[in-house]
C-alpha cells in the first residue's frame, strides 16, 4: 500500500507539472517573452496527442516515456536551478566536476520519477487533466521570476493547494521548484540532502544518488507526498481479521 500511494503522490506532482499549461492567462509577459500559459499549453497540448496515441507502447515499454520525457518535459525544467536549490550554501564550495554530476544525478531521479508515473498510470494522466483549477500569474515586466498557485481536486471534496515557480532562462519560463500545501519540493531536498552532506560530505551525497538511481527508488520526501495520500479507512485492519 505504502508503494501505491507514492506511486499516486508521484503521479499527481506529474500531472502539476504537465498541466502547468493550463495557466490563467497572464497579463503582464515580459516584452518579447512568451508567456507560461502559452509556452506550456502548447506542451501539454504536444503531450497528452502523444499519451494517446502511444498509450500501449508507453505501458508496454519505459523506453518510449523516456523519449516523451526528453522531448517534452525535460526542456522546460531548470535542473542545474533545482541542483543548487536543493544543496543551498554547499552550491558555492563544490567543485565543477562535483556540479555536473550533482545536475546529472537529481535530473535523472526526477525523470524516473515522471517515467514511472507515465508507465504506471498513464490512464489517469489523461482522466485526471481537468481536476486543477488555476489562479492568474501576475508579474511585472521585466521580472525575471513568476509564481502560479493552483488547486488540485484529490476526490471526496478535497483539494491540495499548488504553487508553481517558474524562471526566466534564456527568453524561456522553465519550472524549478513545486510548493505543496506550502512545503517545497526542493527545500525539503534540501533538508534530506543537507544532512549527509554535513556528516560525510557532497561526494558521499552524490554516491548516494548514483546508487538510488541504480536501483530505481524514486521515493518522494515523505512531507511533499503526504497530502495526496488516501487515509486508510478505519476499520480497514478488521477487514483482514
Amino acid at each position: 500500500m505504502k508503494n501505491k500511494r507514492f506511486y499516486l503522490a508521484r503521479l499527481f506532482l506529474l500531472l502539476l507539472v504537465f498541466q502547468a499549461g493550463t495557466l490563467a492567462a497572464t497579463p503582464n509577459p515580459p516584452a518579447g517573452v512568451e508567456d507560461p500559459q502559452k509556452l506550456l499549453q502548447k506542451t501539454i497540448d504536444r503531450l497528452i496527442n502523444k499519451l494517446e496515441a502511444q498509450r500501449e507502447q508507453i505501458k508496454q515499454d519505459q523506453s518510449v516515456a523516456y523519449r516523451i520525457s526528453d522531448e517534452l518535459i525535460a526542456p522546460y525544467i531548470d535542473f542545474p536551478r533545482i541542483a543548487r536549490l536543493v544543496i543551498g550554501k554547499h552550491w558555492r564550495k563544490a567543485t565543477n566536476t562535483q556540479k555536473t554530476k550533482l545536475v546529472e544525478e537529481i535530473r535523472s531521479l526526477l525523470t524516473r520519477s515522471y517515467v514511472t508515473a507515465m508507465t504506471s498510470y498513464t490512464d489517469e494522466i489523461i482522466a485526471y487533466k481537468d481536476r486543477i483549477q488555476y489562479q492568474p500569474s501576475r508579474y511585472k515586466p521585466g521580472d525575471r521570476k513568476a509564481s502560479v498557485r493552483a488547486t488540485v481536486g484529490i476526490g471526496n471534496g478535497q483539494t491540495v493547494e499548488v504553487q508553481y515557480q517558474l524562471y526566466l532562462k534564456d527568453g524561456k519560463w522553465k519550472i524549478y521548484d513545486i510548493r505543496i500545501e506550502g512545503i517545497s519540493l526542493a527545500l525539503t531536498y534540501r533538508t534530506t540532502f543537507g544532512e549527509t552532506i554535513r556528516r560525510e560530505g557532497l561526494d558521499k551525497l552524490i554516491a548516494q544518488l548514483e546508487e538510488r538511481n541504480r536501483n530505481g527508488d524514486v521515493e518522494l520526501p515523505d512531507a511533499v507526498a503526504k497530502p495526496f495520500r488516501k487515509p486508510a479507512p478505519e476499520n480497514s485492519a478488521a477487514a483482514h481479521d
